[in-house]
Order: structure tokens, then sequence, then C-alpha cells
């Protein structure tokens, strides 16, 4: 399978997941919205999560872009294990613009 043909694994944001989406989300996402316990497996979030949280949080501040924590931690998430978020909350731009690596997926 080429590179370009694999499947990318998509993380649902809070804002999709009242859609009665199915798939993978954060604990953070649970925590907001807990009926999503229904429809989506969880994705713990590491040490190393927690420390990327820290690096984009400074990057987002210097550029006078911050966003809320939570957001920042669902990010470093999907950064972290090579997942593309996908949400309908256009904050999470101002983190691709400091971390180009980040896969996100904005849903109009």
């Amino acid at each position: 399978m080429k590179e370009s043909e694999k499947k990318t694994t998509q993380i649902l944001d809070t804002s999709i997941i009242p859609e009665k989406e199915h798939g993978i989300t954060t604990l953070f996402s649970i925590i907001e919205y807990p009926p999503a316990l229904e429809t989506c497996q969880i994705v713990l979030p590491d040490s190393n999560d927690f420390t990327k949280t820290i690096d984009i949080s400074k990057k987002l501040r210097k550029i006078g872009k911050p966003i809320g924590t939570v957001d920042i931690l669902i990010a470093s998430t999907c950064i972290n294990k090579g997942f593309e978020l996908v949400t309908k909350d256009s904050d999470y731009e101002n983190v691709k613009a400091v971390e180009p690596e980040f896969r996100l997926k904005i849903r109009r």
C-alpha cells in the first residue's frame, strides 16, 4: 500500500460528536459531552501530550492567538499520535499555524 493510500485515524471533536458520529475521541471530549461514551472509543493523553501542550501554548501566546487549554490538549494528542482532528471549531487553525504537522479537517 502506498503512503498516500493509508487511512488516517480521525479523532472527533466535541463539535462533531452530537451529530451522532461514531468513532474515536479524546477523554476531554467525553468530559465535555458524556453521551459520546455510547458512540466513541476513547484516546487517553500521555505525558508527552501534556509536554506538547505547554510548547504549543507558548507558541500561540507568542503570536497573540491563545486558545483554550482543552483544545490545545486535544491538538497535542492528535499531533503526537499522528491522528487527524475533525472539528467545526476554527480555533484549531491557530494551532495549525504554529504546528504545520497538525492534521486538521474543519467541517463547515
